[in-house]
């Protein structure tokens, strides 16, 4: 009896041993010891059948129930190595603490561990990571590009890279169909909550489009993996003179081989500009000098959408569909005063100027995508369709009251009405062929380009509006693009990688003014080679040489020979026979220690086009045109410092010196400025706690020089914290912009017969409050594509 109670208390305890649930709980964290999130944490049985799953959380720990027996642990991450163990469960294990290797990066790019950016510099792009940057929530996509490493803006707000200007600006790896103003104001309606990074390609490859002469700008947004569903929201007050209210909402959806991403952004953005503006013309014996004061209140509201939808078709093929649509509202009331003054400030005459603009934008674009894989080794070929499109209504009402002394006061009332409307078609097919010992891509691109403008100009007089056949006018732009490229990668030792292509391009360009009964017919054709060499000393240091020659377009605007007023005194007209600008560029990028790049870099520019500035003939008038100046070169280097003080303080540097230097003719107008340009820029972030982080950034830039303009000194510091609970889902922010007020435009133009210039605030000092909240769990990275239009749409 005793032995057989013995054996039942054995057999049960034996039973209630591999019945019975036990945890297993861990830390993973990488060989600094910092904790490495969402990894995966796989518990399988002998046979290699998955009996539980996990995911690492914020602080690298996971928790794992499984009943008694022998199992294999295993760690996947995609910047890490594998890890695999086996594992005897008895009972609820201590925890363990376990280690994963960073994967060895092949040649074509070096990993640099700063923290805030991470920075990573490939064979042809340089990757900023910018995401939660706290002094940048709530903030906008241009704000945070102003404060980044390797980028930055102008007075007037154009993007720049490594001193040269035409940046493009990629979205997802799709171009957005946008230039100049409208380039800025999409950057304004794009949350910088959304950007996970940004790439700077400053020596594209020629897979890539040639246009742009700075090359382009890859802003990737935030994408989920692998579970279920994610809905993003976010509302961010700000208050600067005036209100701004802006919310975001972003959802992905994941319904087996088929994902779905929406996001929608708004805002009602309340703000001013106020310029101060002097010209004086003319020879010593009569110079006439005027000096202007315009202030500008603006009120706009703006609605962006954009979505994509990817489907396998099968484990060979997939489809993609991407659309974007951003509708912008606004109107403009100013008041300008201008004044005509004497040598010893006594003032001749006063213009007094009440405007009215009102304007409606839309930019939309469609692609459709295909891809499909060819063999187990990558080779695959894609084809991409895109249909894109921009239109703007733009109203505008004048009051001119003319006061003098020597006349009595005269009252003129003027209004315009520009229409424009543009369509862009375009088909692409590209392969990617990779082979044992090396790469090759080619394909074929055709585009076809139309822009419909139409202008009228009205005067009121005898109390009826009378058209001004003067200023009314139509013009209509058609082009046709063809391309081909080639491109080819090896390695060629295990310190050296090449890689090299040709791209070829041919167009064909007419604008046609039936009003002015012009017919401006161009075509061209045109090679740019890409080059590409790389060399790995040792761990510590790589040496990158790049070499690229591209082509700059002029905007479609900008060969519009419409005349459009500003004020009496100031009017804008573009140029029909405006030709494109070719650059060459040589970078040679050094890599230390995995963090701190150093950029020699040099750029020639020939048929330099920009806008020029000239006081029209008898006239007071001065009209702001383009055209091509000469020639343009700058030397200079690029020096990134990422800077780890301690664990919770990380403190980021960047510099770029550029020495300028032009050769300018227009008209008989003759100059060679050049002067030496600088920049430092500076962030400095604590993490108080997991939760809790705070950041001070900051830039300062001597003065500039583009073309004729001579820009001021400008200077911004921004700060900002963000704090996070309910485990992670929910942040508050607050942040202050411009904090000492001194982001600015101040620009001065000198001729041999006349000198002006301008003096520019916006409302840049802010305070902002925002809260964002996240729903559900991550879905799949969705696919990040080129489109086929991607060129035609930035020149809108």
């Amino acid at each position: 009896m005793k032995i057989g109670i013995v054996a039942f208390i054995n057999l049960f305890m034996c039973f209630a041993s591999h019945s019975q649930e036990f945890s297993i709980t861990g830390s993973v964290n990488d060989p600094q010891g910092h904790p490495i999130v969402q990894a995966d944490v796989i518990l399988k049985n002998l046979k290699d059948e998955i009996q539980t799953y996990t995911v690492t959380d914020s602080l690298g720990k996971f928790k794992l129930y499984a009943s008694a027996g022998k199992y294999r642990l295993a760690l996947y991450h995609l910047a890490y190595q594998p890890y695999s163990d086996t594992l005897r469960l008895i009972a609820s294990s201590e925890e363990l603490k376990l280690s994963l290797v960073p994967k060895q990066e092949n040649l074509s790019e070096v990993v640099i561990t700063a923290k805030k950016p991470l920075l990573e510099k490939k064979l042809d792009r340089l990757v900023i990571n910018v995401e939660n940057q706290p002094a940048f929530v709530g903030k906008s996509a241009l704000e945070l590009l102003q404060h980044s490493p390797g980028i930055y803006t102008t007075g007037n707000g154009e993007l720049q890279m490594l001193g040269k200007s035409g940046v493009r600006l990629l979205l997802n790896g799709r171009l957005q169909y946008l230039s100049g103003q409208e380039l800025q104001d999409f950057l304004s309606s794009l949350s910088a909550d959304e950007i996970v990074n940004i790439e700077l390609l400053t020596t594209p490859p020629s897979n890539y489009e040639a246009e742009g002469n700075a090359g382009y700008l890859n802003i990737i947004t935030k994408k989920a993996k692998k579970e279920a569903w994610k809905l993003r929201t976010g509302i961010h007050y700000e208050q600067g003179k005036y209100s701004r209210v802006k919310a975001n909402v972003g959802l992905q959806y994941q319904m087996d081989k088929l994902t779905t991403h929406i996001n929608y952004n708004s805002g009602k953005i309340n703000s001013f500009e106020n310029i101060a503006q002097y010209n004086r013309f003319g020879p010593p014996e009569n110079r006439q000098h005027y000096r202007s004061f315009n202030k500008e209140r603006r009120h706009t509201f703006y609605q962006h959408i954009r979505s994509q939808l990817d489907w396998e078709l099968n484990k060979n093929s997939s489809l993609s569909l991407a659309s974007r649509i951003l509708v912008q509202q606004g109107n403009r009331p100013g008041n300008n005063q201008t004044f005509q003054v004497q040598e010893n400030g006594a003032i001749l005459q006063e213009i007094n100027t009440t405007t009215l603009e009102k304007r409606v934008y839309v930019n939309y674009s469609n692609d459709l995508y295909y891809e499909y894989q060819l063999d187990t080794l990558g080779k695959k070929f894609m084809i991409n369709g895109s249909w894109a499109g921009f239109g703007l209504q733009d109203q505008q009402a004048f009051l001119n009251t003319f006061d003098s002394d020597l006349q009595e006061t005269l009252q003129e009332q003027l209004r315009s009405d520009f229409d424009n409307t543009s369509s862009i078609k375009a088909i692409k097919l590209d392969f990617l062929l990779p082979y044992s010992k090396s790469t090759w891509e080619t394909g074929l691109k055709y585009t076809f380009t139309k822009a419909i403008n139409s202008f009228v100009f009205e005067n009121y007089e005898d109390s009826t509006w009378e058209i001004d056949t003067g200023l009314t006018n139509d013009f209509t732009y058609r082009e046709q693009n063809a391309a081909a490229y080639l491109s080819f990668q090896t390695k060629l030792s295990e310190k050296w990688q090449l890689k090299a292509g040709i791209r070829a391009e041919y167009t064909d360009t007419k604008g046609i003014s039936p009003t002015l009964e012009q017919v401006n017919k161009y075509d061209y054709f045109q090679l740019f080679p890409t080059f590409y060499l790389q060399y790995e000393w040792n761990e510590n240091y790589q040496m990158d040489l790049a070499y690229s020659r591209r082509i700059n377009r002029p905007d479609y605007s900008s060969l519009n020979p419409f005349i459009t007023y500003q004020s009496p005194l100031f009017s804008n007209q573009g140029n029909p026979l405006l030709r494109p600008e070719f650059t060459h560029s040589v970078e040679w990028n050094h890599t230390w220690k995995h963090r701190y790049i150093f950029t020699p870099f040099y750029n020639y520019t020939e048929a330099y086009y920009s806008e020029v500035p000239l006081q029209l003939e008898n006239s007071n008038e001065t009209r702001y045109t383009f055209g091509n100046l000469g020639t343009y070169q700058n030397i200079g280097l690029q020096i990134i410092l990422p800077v780890q003080l301690s664990t919770t303080l990380d403190w980021q540097h960047s510099f770029i010196g550029v020495y300028q230097s032009y050769r300018l003719s227009y008209q008989d107008i003759r100059q060679e400025p050049e002067g030496f340009f600088w920049r430092y820029q500076s962030s400095l972030s604590v993490k108080f706690s997991d939760a809790f982080h705070a950041e001070i950034s900051g830039y300062y830039e001597s003065s500039s020089l583009q073309a004729f303009y001579q820009s001021a000194p400008r200077s911004d510091v921004s700060l900002g914290a963000t704090y996070k609970f309910l485990q992670e889902k929910a942040q508050v922010s607050f942040s202050v912009a411009d904090v000492f007020y001194t982001h600015r435009a101040k620009v001065n133009i000198e001729y041999p017969q006349q000198a002006l210039g301008f003096y520019r605030r916006n409302d840049t000092r802010r305070v902002q409050l925002g809260f964002s909240y996240e729903f559900g769990q991550a879905t799949k990275e969705k696919k990040t594509f080129t489109s086929a239009s991607e060129e035609e749409q930035s020149r809108g």
